[in-house]
């Protein structure tokens, strides 16, 4: 409701600024951490222009009505913790930190993870840069990619043994992400044994996949009831 107050106050059609698409760029914006005024920079063309301003009185509109949008809730935060004394208040409080999911952490959150664990050391983070497929609210691999940079002291621990799939399995999901470049890397081993030989079919969309496996499936319940 918010952004269609501010469109309208500036005049802006919504077919050309539609609000979902406004907010998800508002929210890019936040999860780098950038106000508007920061966010400025970046900003060359007249459309973008006009977005920004959209940001601005978005922002406004927010501490008119004392509210925050879910993306303040880590913007201000990490705001707060950017000065030292709450680093030290907040880096006594939680003296050890265990991230999950680290490879689909954004700006914001990685900044929190410095701020919080920037004295202590402290700190132990869980991830697979392989999964990192999703990009979702901002998420950067780089996050992970360069954990041993910013944490030089860190420890590598590899997780490589598979408890869910053959070999056979293992062996074709490395062989095609081995192709991205951006990776750590591992080797994928199992206990399992080397599976059945895969097989591969295209199909046309969503639908025709799922239809195609339950076929399959009915077709072996009838061979092996």
């Amino acid at each position: 409701s918010l952004v269609k107050q501010v469109l309208a106050e500036l005049k802006l059609s919504e077919k050309q600024f539609h609000p979902r698409k406004v907010l998800e760029h508002i929210s890019d914006w936040k999860n780098r951490c950038l106000l508007p005024e920061e966010a400025a920079s970046e900003v060359m063309d007249a459309w973008s222009k006009k977005l920004l301003e959209a940001y601005r009185l978005y922002q406004e509109g927010l501490t008119r009505h004392r509210a925050c949008d879910f993306d303040d809730l880590l913007l201000h935060t990490e705001r707060l913790l950017r000065e030292p004394l709450m680093q030290e208040v907040y880096g006594q409080k939680f003296r050890h930190v265990l991230v999950d999911e680290y490879q689909d952490t954004n700006r914001a959150q990685y900044l929190l993870v410095q701020h919080l664990a920037g004295r202590h050391q402290n700190l132990c983070v869980v991830g697979d840069e392989d999964q990192s497929i999703s990009g979702w609210r901002g998420a950067d691999i780089r996050n992970i990619l360069d954990f041993q940079r910013d944490f030089p002291g860190a420890k590598q621990i590899k997780l490589e043994q598979n408890y869910r799939s053959t070999q056979a399995i293992l062996d074709a999901a490395s062989t095609v992400i081995a192709h991205n470049s951006q990776r750590l890397g591992k080797t994928l081993w199992t206990d399992l044994g080397h599976g059945e030989r895969l097989s591969f079919r295209l199909l046309d969309d969503g639908r025709a996949e799922a239809e195609h496996v339950a076929r399959r499936i009915l077709e072996q319940r009838a061979v092996d009831p």
